[in-house]
């Protein structure tokens, strides 16, 4: 797939088109035609997403941390 528009580009990456414009606004990539259409690349949804990742390690820990405090 190549270039999409919000709405597309939003139901690729599971989140609303509102989700999607706040994205745009902190830092996801994307090409705005003089006619003022917005358009993005999969994979530069992709490249900005992948920053999210966390390992599966980092969950538990964070998760044994909250558990921590509740039971302490």
């Amino acid at each position: 797939m190549g270039w999409m528009k919000i709405r597309s580009a939003a139901a690729y990456a599971d989140v609303s088109p509102r989700t999607m414009r706040r994205l745009l606004k902190q830092g996801l990539r994307y090409s705005q035609l003089p006619s003022g259409r917005v358009l993005i690349k999969q994979s530069w949804i992709d490249e900005y997403l992948s920053q999210f990742e966390s390992s599966q390690d980092e969950v538990r820990e964070v998760v044994d941390e909250v558990i921590k405090k509740f039971t302490s």
